[in-house]
């Protein structure tokens, strides 16, 4: 299945834009450029990315699922009601960024 190779690249991601912040975070305290703020923009792509990501390789896996015809009914209807758990985790965790990044993009030169 294709989403399966899609969850190391979209965690990446996600952990990289969140890196960003934390890095841009302690630049800001030194008093250079308002980095912070701006890396609430990347969260907010990031987490846009990862969404887009996720939901069309899923669904171009539960085509496949419905092409193919060794599985039965009831797999069918398991695999497209219950999507993987960390399907679901990377989900969840890219709505958190975005808002999170929505947070810091609108509100980060006031938190400084």
């Amino acid at each position: 299945m294709l989403l399966k190779n899609t969850y190391f690249p979209v965690g990446a991601g996600l952990a990289a834009s969140w890196i960003f912040t934390a890095v841009s975070f302690l630049f800001s305290r030194q008093g250079a450029v308002d980095w912070f703020s701006r890396s609430g923009a990347v969260l907010c792509l990031m987490a846009a990315v990862a969404n887009f990501v996720l939901v069309k390789v899923h669904q171009r896996d539960l085509a496949q699922i419905f092409k193919d015809q060794e599985h039965s009914r009831r797999e069918k209807a398991e695999e497209i009601l219950i999507p993987p758990a960390t399907y679901t985790a990377l989900a969840r965790l890219s709505y958190v960024t975005g808002i999170v990044g929505t947070a810091i993009w609108g509100y980060g030169d006031l938190l400084l």
